[in-house]
């Protein structure tokens, strides 16, 4: 079975514990064959909106949501680009039934992806496009930045860089991976997004926090303070 992780400040109730049915609990930045399960019953407006503005659509595929427990809840949700929304009355059955068919997600590679409202992946042309002009990436570059983009607003380790990007079994001594970054990130600077690539302890992140709020509509109820 596949890797999950659990996003939510409360403790992880047994019912949606996938390790139940022989899944793997995974930490933050773990790999693209990753699905998350989040915790939305506690989440109050600003909750929401640190979710959706730290979160892009192809993250979003593969998120089931649960407490959403009005109808209403989880068709904003569905629109919004969630992969799955449940409320908590769902058997276990059933919650692990929505987990396997969103971990069956992960093996469809998407052909695109879009970072903010400016910045396009192409994985068949391995370019990277600022509206029709492609910025000048050499492979590794590209892969990085497609790799980092997997898990928007994640930390990603060096050792799952160099698992993914350089087919790597280990941390090489050499400065590889920074030199990259560093002329990534030279290159993300011509076009105004050098921002979107931080360094965080051991490793990297794609930052979104300069992504426009989604159209998703959240639910009164959850602006009230608890």
């Amino acid at each position: 079975m596949g890797a999950f992780r659990w996003i939510s400040d409360e403790v992880m109730p047994e019912a949606r514990d996938l390790r139940r049915d022989g899944w793997r609990l995974a930490s933050a930045g773990a790999p693209p064959d990753c699905i998350a399960v989040v915790d939305a019953s506690g989440l109050d407006g600003i909750g929401w909106a640190r979710l959706l503005t730290a979160t892009c659509h192809d993250a979003r595929r593969l998120m089931l949501v649960s407490g959403a427990n009005a109808p209403s809840e989880r068709a904003n949700l569905l629109e919004a680009g969630f992969g799955d929304a449940i409320g908590d009355g769902i058997s276990v059955v059933e919650y692990h039934a929505r987990a396997r068919r969103l971990l069956d997600l992960t093996s469809w590679v998407p052909r695109e992806r879009r970072i903010g409202a400016k910045l396009r992946l192409d994985l068949i042309s391995r370019k990277a496009f600022i509206a029709d002009e492609a910025l000048d990436l050499n492979p590794r570059e590209f892969g990085l930045l497609w790799r980092l983009a997997d898990t928007p607003g994640e930390p990603v380790s060096k050792q799952s860089l160099t698992q993914d990007v350089w087919r790597l079994g280990f941390v090489p001594e050499t400065n590889s991976i920074a030199v990259h970054v560093s002329r990534l990130r030279s290159k993300l600077a011509v076009v105004g997004l050098s921002h979107i690539l931080t360094t965080v302890p051991g490793g990297y992140c794609l930052s979104l926090s300069a992504h426009p709020v989604s159209s998703f509509t959240i639910p009164t109820h959850r602006l009230r303070q608890r």
